[in-house]
């Protein structure tokens, strides 16, 4: 078969647009990745649709093009076996289709469903120019979740706790106590001074409250957002944001004034920049990692699960 122009400027265009979008892309190619596999997923579909349907009609009369041939002496006719043809693509597209949505809902933690709909209420209302919707649902599965199946992710009563630390919630708001038994630091009594929106929450309530837990991380990643508005790059800015909900904002400008001092690292960018210059401490706290690796990962862990949860919300 000789190549037309169409063909050859489909197939350059198409390679030249997914070389643009992994050069840009802000998660090294896992976002790009993800994008492609939400993208050739209905078009697989489509395929094993259009393969059912030969197989079940495998017989010569049953021939698309045999039909339209039919179609130039009794259009009637053939064109009721086009119509019922239709039909059965339909019902298998459906049948596919349903099948690639489970699929995609399926890469989500059971519980994820109940809440999806308040996080993302509470961010388009809160947080109108947050980069992805999906974030926040990204940050409640890393906060929430020891694993998908765990019967705590995505649960208002997922708790970490240790004799001197509690988080508690979606977010895992945290207080932690000294050794002589004193607060050191309140996170949720802090929220609650600084947004009038959180005038209800407590630690008494908090279990029974998912949409405060989601409204107070979500307030809480804006006014951080907020802070850094000079970071120009939207996807830098995130992971900053991110960096500082785990970290805390002070240990963030920290790392940025460390790398605006270096010769070889741009302070308003996070990727491959400021990731690079951690202060916090190199021992090791939980399970082996210190909080310098804890809270890198985070950042990283956050960003690998916002593409699942774009797919999620537009399923």
């Amino acid at each position: 078969m000789r190549l037309r122009f169409r063909h050859i400027f489909i197939t350059l265009g198409s390679l030249a647009v997914v070389g643009a979008l992994y050069a840009t892309d802000p998660d090294h190619g896992v976002s790009t990745s993800m994008l492609l596999l939400s993208i050739v997923t209905p078009v697989i579909a489509v395929l094993f649709a259009h393969m059912a349907r030969k197989a079940l009609f495998d017989y010569p009369e049953a021939d698309a093009q045999n039909l339209f041939e039919k179609a130039k002496e009794s259009p009637v006719g053939a064109g009721l076996a086009l119509v019922a043809l239709a039909i059965v693509l339909a019902a298998l597209l459906g049948l596919f289709g349903r099948s690639a949505q489970a699929q995609t809902l399926s890469e989500i933690p059971p519980n994820a469903a109940q809440y999806l709909p308040l996080a993302v209420t509470e961010t388009t209302t809160h947080w109108p120019d947050v980069p992805t919707v999906a974030y926040v649902p990204a940050l409640v599965h890393h906060e929430s979740c020891i694993t998908p199946t765990h019967k705590r992710c995505w649960s208002p009563t997922s708790e970490l706790r240790t004799p001197r630390e509690q988080g508690l919630g979606l977010g895992q708001l945290t207080r932690a106590w000294r050794a002589d038994g004193s607060l050191r630091f309140d996170s949720l009594s802090d929220a609650r001074r600084r947004f009038p929106q959180l005038r209800e929450l407590s630690w008494s309530t908090l279990r029974d409250r998912p949409d405060l837990q989601i409204r107070t991380l979500v307030l809480m990643s804006r006014d951080t957002w907020e802070v850094l508005r000079v970071v120009s790059n939207p996807w830098d800015r995130l992971a900053m944001t991110d960096a500082a909900y785990n970290g805390g904002l002070g240990g963030l400008q920290s790392e940025r004034r460390a790398c605006q001092i270096a010769s070889d690292c741009d302070p308003q960018k996070w990727f491959g920049n400021v990731e690079r210059y951690c202060l916090k401490s190199k021992a090791a706290l939980y399970a082996g990692r210190s909080p310098c690796d804890i809270n890198r990962h985070h950042v990283k862990d956050v960003f690998r699960k916002i593409p699942k949860y774009q797919r999620a919300l537009r399923t």
